[in-house]
């Protein structure tokens, strides 16, 4: 009987592997997905294998606590978007911009950010980590 179950199973797995393999490489193909819009007053990082809204969690945690983040917003200032890779930040007024901690938080809850995106005096600057002011 423990071996009919087994193979019955085994059978299942293979006849449902092909469209969850399907499915994956639909997904990819599709390239990245749209980045949330730009606002005046918030900033946005790409993060790298955000994938988890659990998981996203320790980003928010970590994040909200930096001086320049408004934890006051709704969401302690931190908007995940995992389906999309993305995090946008509340910033306070006045409070100065500090990108390498910004950085470092990220890396900190265990993610790596590929850029970041704020707009100054309406026009957008990117900075990415390890690149000089």
């Amino acid at each position: 009987m423990k071996t009919f179950v087994t193979g019955l199973f085994s059978l299942l797995i293979l006849v449902h592997a092909p469209a969850g393999f399907a499915e994956a490489s639909q997904a990819s193909a599709s390239g990245p997905k749209e980045a949330p819009a730009l606002k005046q007053g918030e900033l946005r990082l790409r993060v790298d294998g955000l994938v988890c809204a659990f998981c996203a969690q320790g980003i928010r945690k970590k994040v909200a606590k930096l001086s320049f983040v408004d934890a006051s917003k709704p969401q302690k200032g931190v908007t995940l978007d995992e389906k999309a890779g993305f995090i946008v930040l509340a910033l306070k007024k006045g409070e100065p911009l500090a990108w390498p901690k910004l950085f470092e938080a990220v890396k900190a809850a265990g993610y790596e950010v590929s850029a970041g995106w704020t707009l100054v005096d309406g026009k957008p600057v990117r900075k990415r980590p390890g690149e000089k002011s």
